[in-house]
């Protein structure tokens, strides 16, 4: 079945270049191999993404592309050249015909050259770094390390380097002619001259990337949502030329024992002893950062009572602080001594409680 490119990305024929560049963007950070490790499906994706942007891209190629469909790289549409309709069927997918017509003249895929490529294309990677509460709140740095797909420098991402000696041209095999339904043309892969000066890349196997490990040291502010993401300009993947791809690291916030965050703020519990409850004082919180804190409660506080200190919650991006909600347990003891039972009974007494 042959490839639709704008169904690949979700896009509609009239999409713009920034369209196309965006729905590139967004689909390469979801299926890149470095997010879904020993993932064929997400990998094959990953590959059908980049061949779609590689063409739609390229004002050129995608002229070709909605003109003439999934044989656009079959076809060279140059009327100049051809002096006809100026459409020329690449003969590596017309060895059959060519049988039929020539008696055999035709060429099989294996002798038709590959055509040349424009160079490895920048991706953006997005790693995942899993944070603390306190380094939330006090900000924090990462060293991340991880493997991308950089421009071969051998080559600068092309998967071609130039020859001293030119060579007879494979696809022609020297003559700088080939037969097709339209008679004799001059050959697409060396433009007639029966001669090429290029081979694939011997660094990168013609590939135009080669696997590279980074190690980037990224500095997470204080205060950070979870589920945001930090951008760290140029330090994706390589591209020709030196263009790079962005790092993205997306923020996961840890659970807390003690904390729950809440907004802006912070939640957590305190169990208070009964009599303390009853008869009010002070009680020791616990803090995100080093240390405890002092809160004074009233008289008679009630289970799950909630009370607010100002300023003592999670560090904000812009310096400011949230808040810090205490909500009250009461402890009642699993023992009771004499004295303490003999003091409820009178309290009890006074209450005028019916037995």
């Amino acid at each position: 079945m042959a490839k639709d490119f704008y169904k690949i990305l979700g896009l509609d024929r009239t999409a713009d270049d920034r369209a196309v560049k965006a729905a590139y963007r967004k689909l390469a950070r979801k299926y890149h191999p470095d997010l879904n490790p020993n993932d064929k499906e997400a990998e094959n994706r990953f590959k059908e993404v980049q061949e779609a942007y590689e063409v739609l891209s390229d004002p050129e190629k995608r002229a070709k592309y909605d003109r003439f469909g999934a044989n656009w790289d079959r076809v060279v549409d140059d009327p100049s050249q051809w002096g006809g309709s100026g459409v020329n069927f690449d003969p590596g997918d017309l060895g059959s015909i060519f049988s039929q017509f020539f008696g055999g003249g035709g060429f099989s895929e294996a002798d038709v050259a590959q055509p040349r490529n424009r160079g490895a294309q920048p991706s953006d990677v997005e790693k995942t770094v899993e944070l603390t509460l306190e380094e939330i709140d006090s900000g924090t740095k990462r060293t991340l390390t991880y493997q991308v797909n950089d421009s071969c420098k051998t080559c600068d991402g092309t998967g071609q380097v130039r020859l001293r000696q030119p060579k007879p041209c494979r696809q022609c095999g020297g003559s700088g002619q080939m037969r097709s339904v339209f008679g004799v043309q001059p050959c697409t892969a060396c433009h007639g001259r029966g001669r090429t000066d290029l081979e694939a890349c011997p660094t990168c196997s013609g590939a135009g990337v080669l696997p590279t490990t980074k190690r980037v040291e990224v500095t997470i502010p204080a205060g950070i949502q979870e589920g945001k993401k930090l951008r760290v300009p140029g330090k994706g993947s390589m591209g020709a030329n030196g263009r790079a791809g962005d790092l993205y690291v997306l923020v996961k916030e840890l659970p807390h024992s003690n904390f729950k965050r809440k907004g802006d703020d912070l939640e957590t519990e305190v169990t208070v002893p009964y009599y303390r409850a009853l008869l009010g004082g002070e009680i020791k919180v616990d803090s995100i950062r080093p240390g405890s804190l002092s809160m004074r409660i009233p008289e008679c506080t009630q289970s799950g009572q909630t009370f607010r200190l100002a300023d003592q919650g999670l560090s904000l991006l812009g310096g400011k602080r949230g808040n810090l909600l205490v909500r009250v347990k009461i402890g009642i003891p699993k023992a009771l001594s004499s004295e303490e039972k003999d003091l409820l009974k009178k309290i009890e007494a006074g209450q005028g409680v019916q037995k």
